[in-house]
């Protein structure tokens, strides 16, 4: 890993890594270091800001957070069209020190919920493909009824605008007069693929919320906004996830 990179995934920003590092301020193993694309190894002791730091995990040298995403945000990191963004997100909550983590996958903007932070490509590659069957799960409120005969049709997949669709289960949790309360678990993940699908069976989305991505849920972070580290039991098996898959991916 190069020293800029192992520097990011330590809370700095990547321009405060570089001047710490051209500044003369970062050692590995007791030898100064003036350049950001340095190798680190494992094994290897960084130390900046009297700090120290022990390269002896590719997974700990990563960060792992679960963010509870608030309508009207675009999961991106920038974009020059859109006023509210997660980095402007992190801005309000005054975790600058986050802006170098890539939300795994992405929501739309009128929808909310489960989007995990990290600085793990390997994992962020897995959890997005569908090739690896990570599942997310979403609640969505409907207009009408739905009937189950129209949810099994989902399942077996249906034809939209030249794309095939399909969800991996759907099922019915409340059902009102003017609305119902759906239960969808994905693997594919195309553009607006859960709205379409239950508008293909006249049902279309009212309000989306994703409520899971793999093993991370979103009691985690309950409310619109919340963004808290994944806790270690839940980032073990985000990281046995990645163990399974790892070599395949690489091959």
């Amino acid at each position: 890993m190069k020293l800029q990179k192992f520097l990011q995934s330590k809370g700095y920003s990547r321009r405060m890594a570089d001047k710490l590092v051209f500044d003369g301020k970062v050692y590995v193993n007791e030898k100064q270091v003036f350049e950001p694309w340095y190798e680190v190894n494992f094994g290897d002791i960084v130390q900046v800001e009297n700090k120290n730091y022990t390269f002896d995990d590719r997974n700990q040298n990563y960060s792992y957070y679960v963010l509870h995403k608030p309508k009207g945000y675009s999961t991106t990191l920038f974009d020059p069209k859109q006023k509210n963004t997660i980095l402007t997100l992190l801005e309000e909550k005054n975790l600058q020190h986050l802006k170098h983590l890539k939300p795994v996958g992405r929501l739309d903007k009128d929808v909310q919920g489960v989007v995990i932070l990290t600085d793990d490509g390997d994992l962020i590659n897995i959890l997005t493909s569908a090739r690896y069957g990570v599942e997310k799960v979403y609640v969505a409120k409907v207009k009408g009824k739905v009937r189950k005969e129209d949810l099994e049709k989902l399942k077996n997949g249906i034809e939209d605008s030249g794309e095939f669709l399909k969800c991996e289960d759907a099922t019915v949790m409340e059902m009102h007069k003017d609305y119902s309360v759906v239960k969808v678990t994905m693997i594919k993940g195309k553009k607006h693929e859960v709205k379409r699908l239950l508008a293909s069976i006249g049902n279309p989305v009212i309000e989306l919320v994703r409520i899971k991505h793999g093993p991370v849920d979103i009691s985690l972070v309950p409310n619109p906004g919340d963004i808290v580290e994944i806790p270690s039991g839940i980032l073990s098996a985000l990281l046995e996830i990645k163990a399974k898959y790892q070599d395949k991916f690489h091959s």
